[in-house]
């Protein structure tokens, strides 16, 4: 995933750190480029900030220069492509989704969550962040019958585990970068000739 690899290049360079990050892409101007997170050139090890920078060049957007902007361009990134995944799965159930959770690791990322309340434009519950662990234990406590059932457990959790919940906020200039970021996936990452 472009996100930690990115930390990691940039703490090998001892350059940043990840305290830094979130400040550093706050400070940069919103909604200026992007990347699609899945991407194949995203998925091995190594200077992903560089494959950010070169994808940007090679799809004809802005390229970001700082580390506040390329950590604004993966963040935004993601929380679009987070958009673009829940519109597939509306279209593919017919349902509308009033909220949206985010579980593990993901959840300890506020910045990451704000946006994708934004660019969703749905409320959105991050944790809990050992939510693999939590459901294994449920499971594991109602074999046991030392829980009566999945959702007496569901409650126990809640009542137990933090959760953070992101309202939306400035729908407006997400839906309008939606629509960019959705020709850029259409294009396939190629620049329009």
């Amino acid at each position: 995933m472009a996100h930690p690899e990115s930390r990691r290049a940039w703490r090998r360079q001892g350059r940043v750190f990840y305290a830094e990050l979130e400040s550093l892409a706050l400070e940069a101007a919103p909604l200026r480029c992007f990347i699609d997170p899945d991407d194949p050139a995203f998925t091995p090890p190594g200077d992903i900030p560089a494959r950010v920078r070169e994808y940007c060049a090679a799809t004809g957007q802005y390229v970001p220069q700082t580390v506040g902007e390329v950590m604004r361009c993966i963040y935004e990134s993601l929380a679009l492509k987070y958009r673009f995944a829940l519109g597939q799965l509306e279209a593919a159930t017919g349902r509308r989704f009033a909220a949206l959770h985010v579980l593990g690791g993901g959840a300890k990322d506020g910045l990451l969550c704000r946006m994708t309340a934004d660019a969703t434009g749905l409320r959105t519950a991050a944790g809990p962040v050992e939510a693999t662990a939590l459901g294994n234990i449920l499971i594991q406590l109602v074999a046991l019958g030392m829980l009566p059932s999945i959702d007496a457990g569901r409650r126990l959790i809640a009542k137990t585990e933090r959760v953070t919940e992101y309202l939306p906020g400035d729908t407006a200039a997400w839906d309008a970068a939606h629509v960019r970021y959705e020709d850029l996936l259409r294009r396939g990452g190629k620049t329009e000739k």
